[in-house]
């Protein structure tokens, strides 16, 4: 994967590629990229604890990341299509400007996407939780009025162990 990503750029400045190194590179770029891919994701993916990419993945940093990115996702494309389109410049793709305003953006994505996660999504899933709580509570009181009130069933260990009577 990094042979892919890293190589054509050494290759692109100040030389030209000869036909057959440039044939080859789009012959081999995508199953080699899908190939590093999948030897990233492997390990992961058999459960393997002590490869390198599991102790990356369980960082604290990135799981604190991972747990707000879901509104960070949402708010990122907004972001950057404003940041689009609100330049009253010309843009000339250089490294360090395209890096600078992409930290930029990342960062403001994250902080915003943290507010959003703290004011909106962890309240409504505590919302979610406490009536999801109060159905399962609801339902086990049906259950036991069922059992109680049951025609087929005088035994006190069917109420206490919630066999059914047909079981018994």
């Amino acid at each position: 994967m990094a042979l892919v990503t890293f190589v054509p750029r050494p290759l692109q400045t100040g030389s030209s590629w000869p036909i057959a190194v440039h044939a080859l590179y789009w012959i081999l770029s995508k199953p080699l990229f899908i190939l590093g891919m999948i030897l990233t994701i492997l390990p992961s993916t058999l459960g393997i604890s002590h490869s390198f990419f599991n102790l990356i993945l369980n960082a604290r940093i990135l799981i604190i990341i991972a747990r707000i990115s879901f509104c960070t996702y949402l708010v990122h494309l907004m972001l950057v299509f404003r940041f689009s389109y609100n330049r009253a410049y010309d843009v000339y793709y250089h490294l360090t400007d395209t890096f600078t305003v992409y930290m930029g953006l990342l960062v403001v994505s994250l902080f915003i996407g943290f507010w959003m996660t703290m004011l909106v999504e962890v309240p409504f899933a505590n919302l979610l939780k406490m009536s999801f709580e109060k159905v399962k509570n609801s339902d086990q009181q049906i259950q036991k009025t069922i059992v109680k009130d049951s025609l087929l069933t005088n035994e006190p260990e069917c109420i206490v162990n919630h066999i059914e009577p047909n079981k018994l």
